[in-house]
């Protein structure tokens, strides 16, 4: 394994997982499609039985993806004891408003040590936890819990078409617990061998966190994107928001125990390309919406990213950051100001980043400040290569 300041780590010799699906949506009923390519037993959990009936008698899962056919073989059952009986590897599926409830239901039934991954992205409201914070605090203690993510249509993954996701697993950099290593190491093999046979990429990484950073605020950011597309600013004005969003990514990654570099993982920029450039994303569908000046008619309509908006100020304040991205998103929805003004600020302020050097530049720098400085350089520099040309 490579060392725990490395991004990606594969794992040694695989071994092949009975694999728990707890919710059988789009994206549940894709994973598990997936998975089941790659000759895994895996089962699907929907609260439904007549959901669960039809996936596992007709191939179909008519409420979600009634036009795809699903692969021969897949379990479905509205009952969690059965569902998660020897499971090795659990995906739970759910909205993330949801999993507090579905993870206290299922704890009980899970295997010691089974992998337990969030495939939901979000941060959950009145706390501000993460969905692996979530995990931690409702699953019962020896659960390895991480996280997964990436750029992500249920229906291509469905019909196999190339995808690309990313897991973080903290387990794989535990220190003093080489079994709880090995263990981790050959269950995200045996997944990565499946995964592949359904022509999903998966890479690995010990950094749970810069993932669930990576698709909590990728959709805040598909929703600005979105209000920009409807007010007709341009694709360099999107550029630009993209841009303030991936430095909104970095810092609150940073701030929060991750690495940057996994935001350049499928999890974070392929995510983020993806959800923001495209109409079939229902965040970007609702920023399009409020550029018109519509406003969804309840909580239940709102997309994932306007719940994760809100909640993310609660890590703001504690942490003492503003993203900028997340706050002109707020505005709109809270009917402060329209779409066009907002992203009129938005684009107006400055990138708060780092220099070329890797030193902070605080908040309050202006721009004069900092050409002075480097024409100050110039007479030194002009200096040192006169030196060496004689």
């Amino acid at each position: 394994m490579q060392n725990s300041a490395s991004s990606f780590i594969v794992g040694n010799p695989t071994l092949a997982p009975v694999v728990a699906v707890i919710g059988a949506g789009a994206w549940g009923t894709a994973l598990a499609c997936a998975l089941r390519r790659g000759g895994l037993e895996v089962r699907l959990w929907a609260r439904r039985p007549d959901l669960t009936h039809a996936i596992a008698t007709q191939a179909r899962n008519p409420r979600h993806l009634p036009d795809l056919e699903l692969p021969a073989g897949l379990k479905a059952s509205s009952q969690m004891a059965e569902v998660l009986d020897g499971a090795d590897a659990v995906f739970m599926v759910v909205p993330s408003a949801a999993l507090r409830e579905v993870a206290r239901v299922a704890a009980p039934w899970l295997q010691r040590r089974a992998v337990v991954l969030a495939a939901c992205k979000g941060i959950e409201r009145d706390s501000g936890a993460l969905m692996t914070q979530v995990l931690q605090q409702e699953l019962r203690p020896g659960a390895l819990i991480g996280a997964i993510g990436g750029p992500s249509f249920a229906h291509e993954v469905v019909r196999a078409q190339p995808s690309a996701l990313t897991v973080g697993l903290s387990a794989l950099r535990q220190r003093g617990a080489v079994d709880v290593q090995s263990r981790a190491q050959r269950l995200m093999g045996g997944l990565r061998t499946a995964f592949a046979a359904g022509q999903v990429q998966l890479d690995v990484t010990d950094d749970a966190i810069g993932v669930q950073v990576g698709g909590a605020l990728k959709n805040m950011i598909a929703i600005a994107c979105g209000m920009a597309m409807s007010c007709e600013q341009g694709e360099n004005a999107r550029a630009a928001i993209l841009t303030r969003g991936l430095q909104d990514m970095r810092r609150l990654a940073l701030a929060l125990g991750g690495r940057p570099e996994t935001l350049l993982s499928s999890a974070g920029a392929g995510d983020l390309f993806l959800t923001a450039s495209s109409a079939q994303s229902r965040n970007t569908r609702l920023g399009m919406q409020l550029g018109r000046g519509e406003f969804p008619g309840g909580e239940g309509e709102l997309a994932e990213g306007a719940i994760s908006s809100q909640s993310v100020q609660i890590l703001e304040r504690r942490l003492g950051l503003h993203l900028q991205v997340a706050a002109a998103v707020r505005d709109v929805l809270g009917r402060r100001q329209t779409a066009e003004e907002a992203l009129r600020r938005l684009l107006t302020q400055p990138v708060q980043q780092d220099d070329a050097l890797g030193l902070p530049v605080a908040s309050g720098v202006h721009a004069h400040r900092l050409l002075r400085d480097v024409q100050g350089l110039r007479p030194t520099l002009s200096r040192a290569q006169s030196r060496q040309s004689q």
